[in-house]
């Protein structure tokens, strides 16, 4: 079989060139003003004249593939082209990681929290990531991103690498000991044994609940940074209400651990 004219060749690439441009066009046009240019723009600054056939044919390939109906872009901060597959696994991994929280916190949600009131574990969490979506103490979920929150693709696939580490028994098995750690660090400030003592056997699933669903770590950071001084002056709160963050932690300490968990 004879081979194909290379002229020929370059008669279909310029066509094919030129689908690549208008569907650069139309992106530009729904937002994905960054396009042109990018690393995802196929196009080459050579003339197409004057390209070899094997250029050519390396060259046809990118363009086939970026016309590809499986190559689509969502716009991104300030026009940033963000590939739709790279969106779609992104949301994938917020969802997993979101599903995970809600399924460990349903059977929680009807405990009943310490202290005056009805208030449950189920109510605090709402409550507090309502008001407060990035509170330390409410467990970990990823906001609901859009494209338009994310700056560019680098920082896309950091947020998806991020959320499918989260779902690693490493990862939260280094975090539990984090936590656990930080928790042992703040205890042992206060000189008190009868503290260091109660922090001691707690079950995963206690401390999980400790740390992560009750104001616990928020009491336990007020006093510790009290009493480190770490507070300006006009930061510091009165020695009363520092003794009512810190009976309040010991409350919740004995509470967690009455929970079958």
């Amino acid at each position: 079989m004879a081979s194909e004219n290379i002229e020929s060749i370059r008669a279909r690439v310029a066509r094919k060139e030129a689908n690549a441009a208008r569907k650069i066009r139309r992106n530009v046009a729904k937002g994905v003003t960054d396009l042109p240019g990018s690393k995802f723009d196929p196009r080459t600054d050579k003339d197409v004249t004057k390209m070899r056939t094997r250029d050519l044919q390396a060259y046809e390939r990118r363009l086939d593939s970026f016309t590809s109906r499986s190559t689509q872009f969502e716009a991104g901060s300030r026009g940033a082209p963000l590939p739709r597959q790279k969106w779609q696994a992104y949301k994938q991994s917020e969802n997993a990681v979101r599903d995970a929280f809600n399924a460990a916190l349903d059977p929680l949600r009807n405990i009943p929290l310490p202290g005056p009131g009805d208030e449950t574990i189920g109510i605090r969490q709402d409550k507090v990531r309502t008001k407060h979506p990035t509170a330390a103490n409410i467990g970990y979920v990823p906001p609901e991103r859009k494209p338009f929150n994310v700056k560019d693709v680098d920082a896309l696939d950091k947020l998806t690498k991020s959320n499918r580490k989260r779902m690693t028994k490493r990862w939260k098995g280094d975090e539990y000991k984090r936590a656990q750690n930080e928790l042992m660090q703040m205890v042992s400030v206060f000189e008190d044994d009868a503290l260091n003592k109660s922090v001691v056997g707690m079950t995963k699933g206690q401390f999980d609940v400790l740390w992560n669903m009750t104001g616990f770590a928020d009491k336990m950071s007020i006093t510790y940074h009290h009493y480190q001084k770490k507070y300006t002056p006009k930061q510091q709160m009165p020695q009363e209400l520092i003794d009512t963050e810190l009976a309040q932690a010991k409350e919740l300490i004995t509470w967690v651990k009455q929970l079958d968990l």
